[in-house]
């Protein structure tokens, strides 16, 4: 995306219409090792699952932007 369209963006983006993005649905797990938090992000498509799409954060690397605002 170039910077002139870019800064054309509404200061709220609509993620998919306005930025490309596919948004998907993820069922997030909580685990515990060794005293420390665990999050493992899943799909909930099991095609994308068998493609290696998932994530394994520690639980402070991790924050909901929709409250960062």
């Amino acid at each position: 995306m170039s910077r002139s369209r870019w800064e054309r963006l509404p200061a709220n983006p609509d993620l998919e219409g306005d930025l490309g993005y596919e948004i998907d649905e993820w069922d997030v797990i909580r685990a515990r090792r060794d005293g420390r938090g665990r999050l493992m992000f899943l799909p909930k498509d099991k095609d994308m699952l068998r493609d290696d799409a998932f994530i394994l954060a520690d639980a402070d690397a991790v924050c909901n932007v929709e409250k960062k605002q």
